[in-house]
């Protein structure tokens, strides 16, 4: 992360634009986040970058590039001008991926999108042999793209692909990435360049449509993170999973709201505050009394302080990969049932409420095809883990 950040640093230094973007603080899937969330999580993930990088961002990447026009807006709103997405997230089907487009938004704010070259992000992603040499893939690879794509401007050719590719997914691609970047597509002639590089010194002209709730993962629109789609056509466990926790965040929202709307003056406003708090910027105590109406009493701040913390885990219980893969009884789903139990034990724990009623009965229709578990079964068994851990701190 240190070096990641120093050549940031080095780039801004040197040009006074960013070749870095932020990210939604978990990787939800913003279509499927109300508007509320939409908000928090855009502005604790610009807080975040802001805390690394040591100034505001201008990008924003979106978790599996999942997008409708109230999270465009939502960034927007934030200060955000650009995003990266899947060449068919655009109306047109033909859209020229070497240049950004302008998209409008009801709330007349500028917003810009840029399209990735999706013939070279699949050979880099998932054809081995085009990341062996950086040079063989740009003579290869690069410049016969550059030269099929006929257009009578200056071409941006965008290459997205997932970080854990270097290395983890493919050893030594990393060195591959580095002579890449540093060596191999100087040596043609080829100029880097950064999105918001290309914002400053080249003019948007074209606007462009988008397809609402589509991804760039899924050819399905965003139906893998809620239901049966053609990448997992018996994942029947999906959408009860799905309900199950738009129940449970509604139930535990209600709490939040009731038990604090007389003690705190906007109960939403610390929510977005508390990001402080998880970075280190912050004192929780202080960021309460900030937000208090009148004085709490000790009491009252352990209150606000369990509450603060349900609706952490009850934000990140939505990451997507909880819903990415075809079974039930896989560590990432399992993690979000920790996630859910937990907020739903500290509600109860603040309140006296068990926000779980009413809900929990839908996991039972989410079952494992590879084991025997049902997800109701799972999440009362990590909720009643959390309860006896709460018994026995308190002998």
């Amino acid at each position: 992360m240190r070096a990641i950040a120093d050549q940031e640093k080095q780039v801004f230094q040197r040009t006074g634009i960013s070749n870095a973007m932020a990210q939604p603080y978990f990787h939800n899937i913003l279509p499927l986040a109300s508007e509320r969330d939409k908000k928090t999580l855009i502005l604790w993930g610009i807080k975040d970058f802001t805390k690394r990088f040591g100034h505001a961002p201008q990008g924003m990447w979106l978790p599996e590039t999942a997008m409708d026009l109230a999270s465009l807006e939502a960034m927007a709103e934030q200060g955000i001008q650009y995003t990266i997405l899947a060449p068919w997230q655009a109306k047109d089907p033909l859209v020229d991926t070497t240049q950004p487009y302008r998209v409008v938004l009801n709330s007349g704010k500028d917003f810009f999108v840029f399209f990735y070259n999706s013939f070279l992000s699949g050979e880099i992603s998932f054809n081995p042999s085009a990341s062996e040499n950086a040079d063989t893939f740009v003579q290869d690879w690069l410049i016969p793209q550059m030269d099929s794509l006929k257009v009578d401007h200056e071409k941006s050719i965008m290459v997205a692909s997932d970080g854990e590719l270097y290395g983890h997914h493919q050893p030594f691609r990393e060195r591959f990435l580095s002579y890449l970047l540093d060596g191999a597509v100087e040596k043609n002639g080829i100029q880097r360049e950064y999105p918001a590089l290309w914002l400053r010194d080249h003019p948007v002209e074209q606007t462009v449509e988008l397809l609402e709730n589509t991804s760039w993962s899924c050819h399905h629109g965003i139906e893998r993170w809620r239901n049966v789609c053609g990448d997992a056509p018996s994942a029947t466990w999906k959408k009860p999973v799905r309900e199950f926790m738009n129940g449970l965040a509604d139930a535990i929202d209600r709490e939040y709201e009731a038990h604090l709307q007389n003690l705190i003056r906007d109960p939403w406003e610390l929510r977005e505050a508390y990001v402080d708090v998880l970075l280190g910027n912050r004192v929780l105590d202080e960021v309460i009394a900030e937000h208090a109406a009148p004085t709490l009493t000790p009491g009252q701040q352990a209150l606000v302080r369990l509450l603060l913390e349900a609706e952490y885990d009850r934000l990140r219980m939505f990451a997507s990969d909880a819903w990415f893969f075809y079974d039930l009884d896989r560590i990432e789903l399992l993690n979000t049932l920790k996630y859910a139990a937990h907020a739903a034990g500290l509600v109860e724990q603040a309140t006296g409420h068990n926000p779980t009623e009413g809900v929990v009965d839908i996991l039972a229709q989410a079952h494992s095809e590879v084991s025997s578990m049902s997800g109701d079964i799972a999440f009362l068994g990590y909720l009643k883990s959390f309860e006896m851990k709460l018994d026995q701190a308190s002998r």
